[in-house]
C-alpha cells in the first residue's frame, strides 16, 4: 500500500513555497477541487491563502496544479474537511479547562488512559483534537473539559508513562 505522506514529501520535498502551503491546506482542513481551495463550502481566494502562508500567489497556483495532477493527493486534498471549531483559545469564555498534552510517543491508548481518569473523576470531556504525528513534529493532544480539573487528577496523568507534558490553559 502506497502512503500517501510520502507522496506527499516527495512531490513538495524541493519546493518549500508549495510545502508551506500543503501544511496549511492539511492545517486547516482546505480541500482542494476543480483549481479553487475550499473551507468546507467556502471557497478561499488564493491571494488570502499567498498572505498566510507569505508565499507569492503564484505559489498557491503552482500547489493547487501539483496536487491535481498526481492521482492521490488529488484524491486527498478533494475529500479533505475542515473538522470544526476548535475550543482552545475560547475554553476560559465559557467555564472549560483545556488540558494540553505532549506525549513522549505515538501510542494507542494515549487518549483512553487520560479519558479513563477524568472519567473516575467525573469530569466530562467536551472536545478532543490530537494533532496527527506524521504531520506535527511536536503532536500534541488538546483535551477541552467543562469546569477545573483538580490537582490530583493532573498528577494522575502527568504519572502516565506516555506523557512527557502537561500544559493548563
Amino acid at each position: 500500500m502506497i502512503n500517501l505522506l510520502d507522496i506527499l514529501w516527495e512531490v513538495f520535498k524541493d519546493k518549500p513555497g508549495q510545502k508551506a502551503v500543503v501544511d496549511l491546506l492539511i492545517k486547516y482542513g482546505l480541500s482542494v477541487r476543480d483549481g479553487n481551495i475550499y473551507l468546507g463550502d467556502i471557497r478561499i481566494p488564493f491571494s488570502s491563502l499567498a498572505e498566510a502562508a507569505e508565499v507569492d500567489r503564484r505559489v498557491i497556483a503552482s500547489t493547487v496544479k501539483s496536487i491535481e495532477d498526481n492521482p492521490s493527493l488529488k484524491r486527498f486534498f478533494n475529500r479533505l474537511l475542515p473538522a470544526g471549531p476548535f475550543l482552545r483559545d475560547v475554553a476560559r469564555d465559557i467555564g472549560y479547562t483545556v488540558l494540553v498534552i505532549i506525549p513522549t510517543r505515538d501510542q494507542p491508548g494515549i487518549i483512553a488512559g487520560v479519558s479513563t481518569i477524568l472519567a473516575r473523576r467525573n469530569i466530562n470531556i467536551v472536545q478532543i483534537i490530537a494533532e496527527a504525528p506524521q504531520l506535527i513534529k511536536v503532536q500534541k493532544m488538546y483535551i477541552v473539559v467543562e469546569g477545573e480539573v483538580p490537582g490530583d487528577v493532573l498528577n494522575e496523568i502527568k504519572d502516565l508513562e506516555y506523557v512527557e507534558s502537561l500544559q493548563i490553559m
